[in-house]
């Protein structure tokens, strides 16, 4: 009877044992970044015919993630900068926008292992069909907004600004840049082409500055406001 129930102890064990050294699940990989296709980067978008109002439906696509099994589609309104997002297991999604306004879009890849953002593209939603369209807004680079420079203990020291500006028409003419402790209102520089200024500026201060983006027609943008301190 003892050598029976020792059996079966020892059977027990053995069984846990063997469980324990069985082949784990592999890990499902982080989804691939996807590439996105229509509508294009820095283009114009003529809403179609049918639409009706100040609005208009879009239809974004993008290539297939590998091991995705949802997607998140991210547009921003580029004047307000308000972001709306919509789900879907699709590659492609219908949205319906307002009409006459600059956009971006990007998609994040989405599974149980994670995500995965990839780049945004630009466009521009007309309303009718136009000769000329505004550039986008200019995208602030450097500083970020919310940075903080190090002045290393001096009381001045020189910050270089940097941003990126794009147009439909590819017409840029110029940017002109403002600075000031507070609401970027003050224009520095009126004009110049270069996407680059470097400024000497005084620590202890917070700093807010902004671009204006100018086409060859005349049609401009306004960036969003980047703030920053130097200390």
């Amino acid at each position: 009877m003892q050598s029976k129930y020792l059996f079966s102890v020892v059977a027990l064990i053995a069984t846990f044992l063997l469980a324990g050294c069985g082949k784990k699940d592999t890990p499902v990989p982080v989804p691939g970044a996807v590439t996105l296709s229509s509508p294009a980067d820095n283009t114009a978008c003529l809403k179609s015919s049918s639409a009706s109002g100040s609005s208009a439906s879009v239809t974004f696509s993008w290539s297939a993630s590998t091991n995705a099994d949802s997607y998140r589609l991210d547009v921003k309104n580029l004047n307000t900068q308000a972001t709306v997002s919509y789900n879907t297991n699709n590659v492609s999604y219908t949205a319906s926008l307002d009409a006459n306004v600059p956009y971006s879009w990007s998609v994040t890849a989405i599974n149980s292992s994670g995500k995965t953002s990839g780049n945004a593209w630009k466009f521009f939603l007309s309303g009718v069909a136009s000769g000329s369209y505004a550039p986008f807004p200019a995208d602030l680079t450097s500083p970020a907004s919310g940075a903080v420079v190090n002045a290393g203990g001096a009381s001045t020291t020189q910050v270089t600004f940097q941003w990126s500006g794009s147009d439909p028409d590819n017409d840029i003419a110029g940017y002109a840049f403002y600075l000031d402790n507070t609401n970027a209102s003050t224009q520095v520089v009126a004009s110049q082409t270069s996407t680059t200024l470097s400024q000497n500026l005084s620590s202890g201060k917070t700093y807010y500055w902004k671009v204006v983006t100018t086409d060859k027609a005349g049609n401009s943008s306004t960036s969003p406001v980047g703030v920053f301190q130097v200390k």
